[in-house]
């Protein structure tokens, strides 16, 4: 298996907000950076969409460990199967870091075409997930009042 990890990330946000965020697949739609996706359907625990030099691809929250780990299990006809992982990490009670990391199955010619574009999509995925401007409207929802 080939894996690729992201720089760390940071969010001002909860831990436990960004992991009610991160959880539900609708609200990715507003995170991605407009011209990377086409194609957007979603429900709160699948997706699909398309990418650029990469086909459709199938996604859906495969195992969620509270405000901590939180696993998607992805599919492409260009490269298989795709285990994503972001691990979240509390810094304060409105801050948090996080870092993604995606594991696939790939033979030596796959991975030689592949290249960096992998690590490059994460990076955008990071600075999407940093950038976002609606972090002010999920900031304690996920808290009892």
């Amino acid at each position: 298996m080939t894996s690729y990890s992201s720089r760390k990330g940071e969010v001002p946000v909860g831990d436990d907000d960004l992991y009610a965020f991160l959880t539900d697949m609708r609200n990715f739609k507003p995170v991605i950076p407009n011209g990377l996706l086409d194609e957007w359907q979603a429900t709160a625990d699948r997706c699909s969409f398309k990418i650029d030099r990469v086909g459709k691809v199938s996604a859906s929250l495969s195992e969620a460990l509270p405000h901590s780990i939180i696993t998607y299990n992805a599919e492409t006809l260009f490269t298989g199967k795709i285990a994503v992982q972001v691990v979240i990490e509390p810094l304060s009670r409105n801050r948090s870091s996080f870092y993604i990391t995606a594991g696939l199955n790939m033979n030596p010619l796959m991975r030689m075409l592949v290249g960096d574009s992998a690590g490059t999509y994460l990076g955008k995925l990071i600075d999407a997930i940093e950038s976002y401007g609606g972090y002010d409207k999920i900031r304690g929802c996920s808290r009892p009042l």
